[in-house]
């Protein structure tokens, strides 16, 4: 008996248990089939359609807008998959991934949008909407990324777009008709991490210097070519990462500022600017984060401070065409710290002195620009050891030295070599050998001593765009398929030569092609 009434009880136990299994499956299916059926709301896709209508498609990119007809499968549209919410409007015409097959649509920002009340991605990059800035786009209040970047917008950017309280994006960038009297409305963006006004002029704009320092939220600040008078900010948000302030009027003082704005930076780029004399010391000491530097194109002098040797993340480093004078072994000792990070050092333009300095630590540099310089001397061996290189150029220095295979030994990557003007500078590479790399961009030795022969490893580099031999000590005839070999050429130099015989034929001048073989010999 006792055991009959366990059992009993056992037997209930499973099939209460069956039983909610049973019922949550189908809960569970019919969620599933619910959430997959929901199509979007009919309110929303006429406004859709009246905003369509007021929108000149050349290229009939929102066919489907006709056609289907759930808006949620529309092109550049996404909806909420519980609610059929329209929540992203992306009509982005992006020149090297185009939507729209590089044709910008034109016409009305129609205000239909408004009932799009859960908005929260609305982005029309690249297209040429012109006019002013729609003032009820400040009305879309779940906006949490507004991109109006590049569509030829002009006027005054209404204020109201400082209602969008949630928004963490803004780019109304390249909209270079856009004027500015006052940024205040900015102050009120607190959530906004990323803010893009790169060719908007704020010469004019009144206490912009106090907006910004409003946006304590902000990690990514893009002012390039804004005709800052100045950068004299007194406060500014401690999580900034991202700061380009390029081709501004900014002097020095901008190096004061960003020492006391955050120690968080990840990229800096203060790129054509009146920056002058030394570059202060104090100022990166405690940027361990930062990953790329560009103060190129300034006037700045002296040397790498030695605060740099706590920039041991650095991955790239850009002080082209500034007064540097100083020993670049001494510059590069600087930089140790960052020998396993280290992948692009841009030092041309300026006046470093000494001989090639020694890189062999520097792993996964790809890109090494040291041309415009006082270099002399030899050009070591170990360079051919950087296995990650791709670009090379050393031109317009004063190396002496004899070029051979071993500087190139483990050079497979190698995408762009020039040498050019270092006229104690010799290329002395035997007849049979093979390069180990393959150029797709240009090869320069002008005013080196290449020749006498027509090089035999340079017909390998079936891939280049540009070649420049001129001045070069060459005296011999062109091979008989020279044309095919350089079919891609676009610029060529092969003047100041003794370039003799007969010019290869050439059935069909490739289009664009700059050619110069003049002062060789004759007939051509």
């Amino acid at each position: 008996m006792l055991f009959s009434i366990i059992s009993g009880r056992r037997i209930h136990a499973v099939l209460v248990g069956l039983l909610c299994l049973v019922i949550a499956s189908a809960i569970c299916c019919s969620s599933s089939v619910g959430s997959s059926s929901i199509l979007c709301l009919e309110s929303e896709r006429h406004a859709l359609l009246r905003f369509k209508q007021g929108l000149v498609d050349e290229s009939n990119a929102l066919a489907s807008w006709k056609s289907e007809k759930d808006c949620c499968k529309w092109r550049g549209i996404a909806c909420n998959n519980q609610t059929g919410h329209v929540i992203t409007l992306n009509l982005r015409n992006s020149f090297d991934d185009s939507m729209f097959g590089g044709t910008p649509l034109r016409g009305e920002i129609d205000p239909s949008l408004l009932e799009l009340r859960h908005l929260n991605y609305l982005d029309l990059n690249f297209n040429d909407f012109g006019g002013m800035i729609p003032r009820f786009i400040g009305s879309l209040s779940q906006l949490k990324k507004l991109k109006l970047a590049h569509n030829n917008f002009s006027g005054p950017v209404p204020p109201q777009l400082g209602n969008l309280s949630n928004l963490h994006t803004l780019d109304l960038s390249m909209n270079q008709y856009v004027s500015f009297q006052n940024l205040e409305w900015l102050s009120h963006l607190s959530s906004l991490r990323y803010l893009n006004m790169t060719r908007l002029n704020l010469s004019e704009a009144v206490n912009w210097p106090q907006s910004f320092s409003k946006l304590t939220l902000l990690t990514e600040l893009q002012l390039s070519h804004c005709n800052l008078p100045d950068v004299n900010l007194r406060a500014l948000s401690t999580s900034l990462q991202v700061l380009d302030l390029s081709s501004n009027s900014l002097n020095s003082a901008v190096f004061h500022w960003i020492a006391n704005v955050s120690n968080n930076f990840v990229h800096i780029q203060l790129s054509d600017n009146d920056l002058q004399g030394p570059i202060p010391a104090h100022v990166f000491t405690s940027m361990v984060s930062l990953l790329s530097l560009d103060l190129s194109r300034n006037l700045l002098e002296g040397g790498i401070p030695k605060a740099f040797q706590n920039l041991c993340s650095l991955e790239s480093l850009d002080l082209a065409s500034n007064q540097f004078s100083e020993n670049i072994q001494d510059s590069v000792e600087t930089l140790s710290c960052a020998e396993n990070t280290l992948e692009s050092l841009d030092l041309s333009g300026n006046w470093f002195w000494g001989s090639f300095p020694e890189l062999t630590g520097f792993s996964k540099l790809r890109g090494l620009f040291l041309y415009d310089n006082t270099l002399n001397g030899s050009l070591p061996e170990s360079v051919g050891q950087l296995s990650s290189l791709e670009y090379l150029d050393l031109s317009w220095n004063s190396l002496n030295a004899v070029i051979t295979e071993a500087h190139f030994l483990n050079l497979s990557r190698l995408k762009n070599l020039e040498v050019s003007v270092n006229p104690a500078l010799s290329i002395n590479l035997s007849s049979d050998w093979n390069p180990p790399f393959q150029l797709d961009y240009a090869l320069s030795m002008s005013s080196c001593k290449v020749g006498p022969a027509f090089p035999k490893w340079i017909q390998t580099q079936r891939n280049l765009i540009y070649l420049s031999l001129d001045n070069a000590s060459i005296s011999d005839s062109l091979p008989s398929n020279f044309w095919d070999l350089f079919s891609g050429l676009e610029e060529l130099d092969l003047s100041m030569n003794k370039i003799h015989g007969k010019l290869p034929d050439l059935p069909s001048f490739p289009p664009g092609l700059l050619s110069s073989t003049d002062s060789n010999s004759r007939p051509f």
